[in-house]
């Protein structure tokens, strides 16, 4: 197996040397130039991660902007007595609410028929 390694490398390099053969003396200059720019770590790389950096940060004002939209607006203060017949209310709303949620549903026969039905299990498994 080695050997395959050792020939699989030399046909490699004999196809390397051939493409740089045709390369013109100025492609093979500006290929040093931008190696040597990428091993100093400066150059051109740099500005396009500015760029991308600007990006980033308008995207991120943006979501802000929009996720501030969402954002509860505060409401004025109000007086206790205000606030004490808000909270009885909603009591009184939810708990007539449920309790006529859980009766209709002990109270309707064909809801469960439908939960015993063959087809019911079929779409569940799909």
């Amino acid at each position: 197996m080695n050997g395959n390694t050792d020939n699989f490398d030399i046909h490699l390099r004999i196809h390397h040397a051939a493409a740089l053969a045709q390369l013109s003396p100025q492609v093979q200059a500006q290929l040093a130039q931008r190696r040597n720019a990428a091993l100093r770590g400066s150059g051109i790389a740099k500005s396009g991660h500015r760029l991308r950096l600007a990006a980033a940060a308008f995207a991120s004002v943006c979501a802000l902007a929009v996720g501030v939209q969402f954002f509860p607006q505060s409401q004025p203060a109000l007086s206790p007595a205000v606030t004490a017949s808000v909270a009885i209310t909603t009591q009184a709303t939810t708990a007539s609410a449920t309790a006529r949620g859980n009766a209709a549903l002990e109270e309707d026969p064909d809801f469960y028929a439908w939960l015993g039905a063959s087809e019911t299990r079929q779409l569940a498994m799909e």
